[in-house]
């Protein structure tokens, strides 16, 4: 059992709500990555100036008192005024000589600063001061370091500070600053927390709003689809509304109703071409039935009779069989116009000019009782004058022409034949001194079951059932053989037109030529 696919409604919005899901869920990821750097290098930065700025700020009130003449009579008594005037924010300060002992310190959020290093600066004292002994940092070095206090995670730095020339007796100093990373952590929580709320309430958003978008986008096509399956035989006249015809629902709706009318012509002109059959097919039909049923119908006949009802029978079985045979001629011919369709249709090399030669002696004899003349014009082909395809139909495309000159052409007349070579074509030309064909009918005598046209001042195109000639060599007097004719050589890639001409009819077939070398050259 196949699996059953969701429409492209519900495919459309699933996709754009996962792309807007990915692209949120990435432009989250890369915003929090981008705000923890920010905020780390700005606590960076802020305790590692702030530590700067009390290590100047000391040497500065250093030489403010040697220049005074003081004497620090407390130890730590400077720094201590230093930390008490000096606005650093939030941070925790805390000053110590080489000795790790406490000289001074701030912190903000306690009324009395603490008298007591924190352990954890102890313990990044201790790691710098080997560092240094090692040799891996120096003096004027800032070390910036995190640190876990007991109030939470913290971010320091820690400076030494050297005495300068003539302050030999005053001590160097340690000086670290320390900034709470509580405030940023609780910070970064909550953006992360909005992210995670505001991610699924986009992609709700998206899929609703995607959904009524999709929805209202291929409407068009919903009405297209509910419009179609109403369409059957009996309203094939019906078109597709087009509602945008410059997008691509728009262009679809024109190519759908671009189809259905060619079905609707194909099925009209079937459905015409079944009845015109039906039509042609009943007259033997019918004929063979009543001479049956007549015949029949008395005890006792003479053997007279019934070689007359025979005769009658087998006339119309003959009439019956061509028009049978030159249905399944126009089958095979109409499949053998579409390359692949019919292997039975030839593409061999033709000589057209002995093929015409052939036709003519065929219905010389017909010509003949019918004080017809034949007249082939000399040829002004060259030798290699041939085409591509079946001789038996070509042969049958010429019989045809023939017969229907022959049919039409008044006693005492000519009929001409002409060959010619013009850009790379062989044209084959048959002409009539009959009463010729009216210019508005021109068209109608290659449609199927169309028989003769009334040729004169009333002339008119018969419809199928009404025949005013007899049926020829080639002909079965059903209105087919110009519509034969023309599909032979439609299906060979070249046409067949009546000329316009000033008396009698003029039919042209015109066959694409093999190319001679010199052709090629």
């Amino acid at each position: 059992m196949l699996p059953v696919r969701p429409s492209i409604l519900l495919r459309l919005t699933a996709l754009n709500a996962a792309v807007l899901a990915v692209m949120l869920m990435a432009f989250a990821g890369v915003g929090v990555f981008t705000l923890e750097r920010v905020v780390r290098q700005r606590a960076a930065t802020v305790v590692r100036e702030s530590a700067r700025a009390v290590a100047g700020a000391i040497l500065a009130e250093r030489r403010a008192a040697a220049a005074r003449g003081e004497v620090e009579t407390v130890r730590g008594e400077h720094e201590q005024a230093v930390l008490r005037e000096l606005r650093v924010g939030d941070l925790d300060i805390f000053i110590t000589d080489e000795a790790e002992q406490l000289m001074a310190a701030r912190q903000p959020e306690l009324a009395e600063p603490a008298v007591v290093l924190p352990p954890a600066v102890r313990t990044l004292m201790a790691t710098v001061r080997a560092q240094r002994d090692a040799g891996a940092l120096s003096d004027s070095t800032v070390v910036v370091r995190d640190l876990v206090l007991e109030s939470g995670p913290a971010r320091a730095a820690l400076l030494r500070v050297v005495p300068e020339a003539g302050d030999e007796n005053e001590p160097a100093l340690l000086i670290t600053a320390l900034r709470s990373d509580v405030d940023d952590t609780l910070l970064l929580r909550q953006v992360r927390t909005t992210i995670l709320f505001a991610i699924p309430m986009a992609s709700l958003v998206a899929l609703i709003a995607g959904f009524l978008l999709a929805r209202r986008s291929l409407a068009p096509l919903d009405a297209i689809v509910t419009r179609t399956a109403g369409i059957t035989a009996a309203n094939l006249d019906d078109r597709l509304p087009v509602v945008n015809a410059h997008d691509e629902l728009g262009r679809l709706a024109r190519i759908i109703n671009d189809l259905l009318a060619r079905v609707g012509d194909a099925f009209r002109t079937q459905r015409q071409f079944v009845a015109d059959a039906s039509h042609e097919l009943r007259t033997p039909i019918a004929i063979i039935r009543g001479e049956a049923e007549v015949t029949l119908r008395r005890s006792a006949r003479s053997e007279q009779e019934y070689r007359e009802a025979l005769t009658v029978v087998l006339g119309e079985s003959v009439r019956l069989s061509r028009i049978v045979d030159d249905l399944f001629l126009l089958t095979r011919v109409d499949a053998g116009s579409y390359p692949g369709r019919d292997a039975t249709l030839r593409r061999d090399a033709v000589d057209v000019p002995a093929l015409v030669h052939d036709a003519v002696r065929s219905v010389r004899s017909l010509a003949d009782s019918q004080r017809v003349t034949l007249v082939v014009e000399p040829d002004t082909l060259e030798p290699q004058a041939a085409v591509r395809g079946d001789a038996m139909l070509l042969h049958r495309l010429v019989l045809n022409l023939l017969d229907n000159a022959l049919k039409h052409a008044p006693a005492n007349s000519t009929v001409w034949v002409r060959q010619q070579r013009v850009q790379g074509e062989l044209r084959v030309t048959v002409a009539d001194e009959g009463p010729g064909i009216p210019a508005a009918q021109r068209e109608r005598v290659f449609e199927r079951f169309v028989h003769g046209v009334q040729r004169g001042p009333d002339s008119a195109v018969s419809p199928a059932g009404a025949s005013a000639h007899a049926t020829g060599a080639a002909g079965t007097g059903a209105g087919l053989g110009l519509a034969i004719a023309r599909a032979i050589a439609q299906a060979h890639g070249g046409r067949l037109t009546l000329l316009d001409t000033a008396s009698g009819a003029t039919f042209e077939v015109a066959l694409p030529l093999i190319p001679s070398a010199g052709d090629r050259s």
